[in-house]
């Protein structure tokens, strides 16, 4: 699996692209890498392209909540958009946003990149 992060820091936005199989270490340690980051900012809205990546498995799912809900501090209030290729990814990703229980992170789903964009940007 590769996971890849770029700043556009003038659009306050992440994006994040998986590609391949997906492994929990690999994608905690982008993260990480964001949030340490010069150009990264508390605050920042996500845009996460998983549409060329393999669902995640439940233990990846259990990860992924424990790491979100240990670090909502550095996500801060924004919006994430997960921008999904099929239903099955699109179920792991609800089950993450539900059972991590984000307050401060707005979170929508689709299947579309533009889509995602608007959302964030609040285009709609």
């Amino acid at each position: 699996m590769s996971v890849i992060y770029t700043i556009d820091r003038p659009g306050r936005v992440v994006y994040l692209t998986t590609v391949g199989d997906t492994v929990f270490e690999e994608w905690r340690d982008t993260l990480l890498k964001v949030f340490a980051d010069p150009a990264f900012e508390t605050g920042f809205h996500f845009i996460s392209d998983r549409r060329r990546a393999a669902a995640p498995d439940a233990e990846f799912v259990e990860r992924e909540v424990v790491f979100i809900r240990e670090h909502e501090r550095e996500v801060g209030r924004c919006r994430w958009a997960a921008v999904v290729p099929d239903p099955a990814t699109d179920g792991a990703a609800r089950s993450v946003t539900t059972r991590a229980g984000m307050s401060e992170v707005e979170v929508g789903f689709f299947y579309d990149l533009a889509a995602a964009r608007r959302w964030v940007f609040n285009r709609e």
